[in-house]
């Protein structure tokens, strides 16, 4: 949000009234929606699978395709049960990220501390949003800009977390 990154690639749809109108018209409950959507109704043959599947196919080659998120009721854009949400998450995200650099015991210089939760931040990206972007579509600038987003993130932290966690001095027993 501070750097703007969601914004610059994020569209609006063009004649909005006319295309919310429809969907109002045509989709009643919250839900993932994909389209082109495949017959998959229950009692089908083998061989109407494979019908409906390549009928898929070819509509899927042929376009349009997405993905569409829809909600028919209004709410809240930013409401405190949302930023309450979204504040624990990076809470526990920093405790389990304090968590394994604790655990990372050969991290002696602050540097490698950095360098390492930085690295973390690799994680969620190539876990989620690579693969929205391998297999939904989703556009490469907004990819990056979630990489950067992800990033720029695990860096803050790890200033911080470089700084506070730092590997335990090494116990002599005495024999």
């Amino acid at each position: 949000m501070v750097l703007g990154l969601g914004e610059s690639v994020i569209k609006q749809i063009p004649n909005e009234p006319a295309v919310v109108g429809m969907l109002q018209t045509n989709l009643k409950e919250t839900g993932f929606y994909f389209f082109p959507g495949m017959d998959e109704s229950r009692g089908m043959t083998k061989e109407q699978k494979a019908a409906a599947e390549k009928k898929w196919m070819e509509q899927y080659q042929a376009g349009p395709w997405g993905i569409l998120i829809y909600h028919p009721q209004g709410e809240q854009a930013v409401s405190p049960r949302k930023l309450g949400g979204q504040f624990g998450a990076e809470v526990v995200a920093g405790l389990v990220v304090a968590w394994l650099l604790a655990a990372a015991t050969g991290l002696k210089s602050y540097g490698g501390r950095l360098l390492f939760v930085a690295v973390l931040g690799l994680i969620p990206f190539l876990a989620v949003n690579f693969p929205y972007w391998n297999w939904y579509g989703f556009p490469t600038n907004f990819t990056m800009s979630e990489l950067a987003d992800k990033l720029i993130t695990f860096v803050v932290a790890g200033l911080v977390l470089a700084a506070v966690v730092k590997p335990r001095a090494a116990v002599t027993v005495p024999s």
